[in-house]
């Protein structure tokens, strides 16, 4: 749910004040204002929070966990600062805990927390937790590493990525079956010389001028330089375009048929209509190497 923040604007129209603070009905002690104010400022906040409920369409929302939780905190001694701002600390250790476990998958035991929390809290001295901070870090990276690995591998087993692995496959070997002249390097991708150029091959470290036209094995084109060349390294574009220029160099023509994990992978490239896992095909001609400005 996404957070429902109540300013006291709000109050502040009901009263007809200003601003946040005591009302003039607190300081004249005038109950039967406090009495008023108190049931319609109840009345109209808690309608605006419902309102936004409903607008967010968040149908997850337990409202009577919800109001416990107002409870807690509306209720709460406001004459005790220190609490009121433990209360805060712990609720945003709450949320992270929350995040650890659906983002990250990991488990924080309330419980342990709390007794390591009081012990470094109430110490009569702070130590030097530089180690402690790193070991931290490394641990956090660990785990962010791990879900990052559990996410890629989800997409990866999706339906549609799979069947797009699938296709892709079935679509390079049917063109190899059909043309000899089509070879597949250690790396998986499979390319065909149109034309040889001459010189140097080309390094990662070069600027090459290259005319190209990028489609789907259905044929769609998804990219054309249409003719001009555009100036770019080989380690500015996908993994198999890279390894295809390299092979290259000045004049040369070839067809690249990139499988998806040499391509833009499992996240694809949705403002392109290039799903996960696609295979494309590039036709390349490269004008120059390192031309002059």
């Amino acid at each position: 749910m996404k957070k429902l923040i109540i300013a006291c604007g709000v109050g502040a129209l009901l009263m007809g004040v200003t601003a946040c603070g005591k009302s003039n009905a607190a300081a004249t002690g005038d109950a039967a204002l406090n009495d008023s104010l108190s049931v319609l400022f109840g009345k109209v906040v808690g309608s605006q929070i419902a309102a936004n409920m409903q607008r967010q369409d968040d149908g997850k929302i337990d409202k009577q966990a919800f109001l416990r939780g107002v409870q807690t905190a509306v209720n709460a001694d406001s004459t005790q600062e220190s609490y009121l701002q433990g209360l805060g600390m712990g609720v945003r250790f709450a949320e992270q805990f929350n995040y650890f476990t659906k983002d990250m998958g990991i488990e924080i035991d309330r419980e342990t927390f709390m007794k390591e929390f009081k012990a470094a809290f109430n110490a009569d001295s702070i130590g030097d937790t530089t180690m402690d901070q790193a070991l931290l870090n490394s641990l956090m990276q660990r785990a962010q590493k791990a879900a990052e690995d559990r996410k890629l591998e989800e997409l990866n087993n999706a339906p549609e990525a799979v069947a797009a692995r699938k296709a892709g496959e079935a679509y390079i070997d049917s063109l190899k079956k059909a043309d000899s002249a089509i070879k597949t390097t250690e790396s998986g991708l499979s390319y065909k010389v149109i034309s040889e150029g001459a010189g140097d091959a080309i390094t990662d470290n070069d600027q090459v001028a290259v005319i190209y036209k990028g489609t789907l094995p259905d044929g769609t084109v998804f990219d054309d330089s249409k003719g001009e060349a555009r100036n770019f390294r080989p380690s500015q574009v996908v993994p198999g375009f890279g390894e295809g220029l390299k092979m290259m160099k000045k004049g040369a023509k070839y067809m690249l048929y990139i499988p998806g994990d040499l391509a833009y992978g499992i996240k694809g490239q949705p403002y392109a209509k290039i799903g996960p896992n696609q295979t494309l095909v590039f036709e390349v001609e490269v004008s120059d190497v390192n031309p002059k400005k």
